[in-house]
């Protein structure tokens, strides 16, 4: 471990279980501008010779001990599965670009036909490359939020105050996404997007466990929802409220959530074995949540290096599959992004 800043003991412990696990070194790094949540760079997503953990130069004390051991999590599931197995993402190719975009196209479509304040073509277009990759950062993203949290939870039980803390927020950060969106993109998007936080957030609350966390409870436009059975939901007029939908499509995605994770023994040996059990539960658990949304064939599960050179090639790929939507409504000027 190369670092001169105090480390806790635990934590110590838990970088250097890290290190010897994966016979590995891991870097920290403490930046002004960093991302709230850190951020791990990792020589199983990068072709880099060193781990780095990187975190806001003011995290001090217990915070800092909790975005650590998050990353090193992370960097057990990736390395487990790497020298068990193959380490795959969910990346994307031109024909599973096109697939997406078509269906949120076709959909777009059913929205538009109800408004009157229709979207202005061009501004429709721009968004179904944007939609399209925002669902594949969020599934990338969220399945191991809830698996790297859970597993922290359980064996670093000094800090989980610090990690409830820091989980609100990044919770209440999640559901303010496409909110300012919500009468552009198409309805279902936006319902799918919070559900998929809502369910996260509903099985951390039962793990951590804190009513904090609960979606029905922090989130002001759930609030309504609050110790309402589905039957008296009926009954209100709330019913077609995206919201609502939300809060259903949520509590299914809960369900798909809860089967996975209830396997895990989280308190077991820490080996490899174990760690790259939770990657496949990680990449189990995407699969299902991609096929209840109906985007299975949208994303491929390849080399981190593969989705490195896809967001290269990502405005070839948004321009071929406009044009095979469109065909010659649109122009060749438009030249994508």
């Amino acid at each position: 471990m190369k670092t001169d800043m105090p480390l806790s003991k635990p934590i110590r412990r838990f970088i250097n279980t890290t290190e010897e696990l994966l016979d590995t070194e891991i870097s920290l790094l403490r930046q002004p501008d960093a991302e709230p949540g850190g951020t791990l760079v990792d020589v199983y997503s990068y072709e880099i010779d060193r781990n780095v953990i990187i975190f806001p130069a003011q995290y001090v004390g217990l915070l800092k001990d909790f975005i650590i051991a998050k990353h090193c999590t992370h960097l057990m599931i990736k390395g487990a599965a790497a020298k068990k197995g193959t380490y795959h993402v969910c990346s994307y190719t031109g024909d599973s670009v096109y697939r997406g975009m078509r269906q949120i196209y076709l959909d777009a479509l059913k929205d538009e036909a109800g408004k009157k304040n229709k979207l202005p073509v061009q501004k429709l277009i721009q968004m179904l490359f944007l939609l399209y990759s925002h669902f594949n950062e969020d599934i990338n993203e969220l399945p191991w939020n809830a698996i790297i949290n859970a597993s922290v939870y359980h064996r670093m039980s000094k800090i989980r105050k610090t990690q409830l803390y820091n989980v609100m927020k990044e919770s209440k950060n999640d559901m303010d996404e496409m909110i300012d969106q919500e009468e552009i993109i198409p309805r279902r998007y936006f319902v799918l997007n919070k559900a998929m936080f809502y369910a996260r957030d509903m099985f951390l609350a039962k793990t951590l466990p804190a009513d904090e966390l609960m979606p029905v409870l922090n989130i002001p436009q759930m609030k309504k929802f609050n110790h309402l059975e589905v039957k008296e939901m009926l009954t209100t007029r709330w019913t077609h409220t995206a919201w609502y939908q939300s809060k259903v499509f949520g509590d299914n995605m809960l369900e798909i959530m809860e089967k996975p994770l209830s396997l895990v023994n989280w308190n077991a040996d820490p080996t490899l074995d174990y760690y790259y059990d939770l990657y496949k539960v990680g990449v189990n658990l995407s699969d299902r949540l991609l096929s209840y949304m109906t985007m299975k064939d949208w994303y491929v599960w390849e080399s981190p290096q593969h989705l490195l050179e896809a967001h290269e090639n990502k405005g070839l790929y948004e321009k071929d599959a406009v044009k095979k939507i469109f065909g010659d409504l649109v122009t060749d000027t438009w030249g994508g992004s």
